[in-house]
């Protein structure tokens, strides 16, 4: 059964991963900016499986941490990364120089970013006082993956910003 699950889940996984890629791309007419979002998720998932496996040396977690992690990372590694990526086109269409634009895509984006990931994470705190060890697991999978992918997306991906620059929005379509 937990073969099967993981076997499922992996291939529906690649298939959201292809889809948002897909949806990225055209929504930003480019395929470098579209793949940001995607690299920034997949970061936040790597550095949050390993948090895990950390956690799991202490606690017992159940095998499916992993595809909650994965799952939620996806969604708002791309969604964090959204926000501060198209700030910084706005400004950048507007005139503004690479590191001015970064600027002002983080005093607007990167507070939304912020409290939209600590809004998710206080309302995730409750599934940690379940004493259930599978809504503690997903509690506790989730936070670390919104953490990373906050943290990620105010700090690495102005940085990223700052050395792509107008490259971008390489390969338009």
């Amino acid at each position: 059964f937990i073969r099967l699950a993981e076997e499922g889940l992996q291939q529906g996984e690649s298939v959201g991963l292809a889809v948002a890629l897909v949806v990225l791309v055209f929504v930003f007419g480019a395929v470098v900016a579209g793949l940001i979002p995607i690299i920034l998720a997949v970061m936040a998932i790597a550095i949050a499986l390993g948090a895990a496996a950390v956690f799991g040396l202490v606690f017992d977690l159940p095998f499916f941490i992993a595809n909650i992690i994965t799952m939620i990372g996806l969604a708002v590694g791309i969604d964090y990364s959204l926000f501060t990526v198209s700030r910084y086109r706005e400004e950048r269409a507007k005139g503004l120089d690479k590191l001015d634009a970064i600027t002002h895509a983080g005093a607007t984006a990167s507070k939304a970013v912020f409290f939209s990931g600590l809004t998710v994470m206080v309302a995730l705190l409750g599934m940690l006082l379940l004493p259930n060890t599978i809504y503690r697991s997903i509690g506790l999978g989730a936070i670390l993956v919104v953490i990373i992918a906050v943290a990620a997306s105010l700090t690495l991906l102005p940085a990223v910003l700052a050395l792509m620059g107008d490259k971008i929005d390489a390969l338009r379509i």
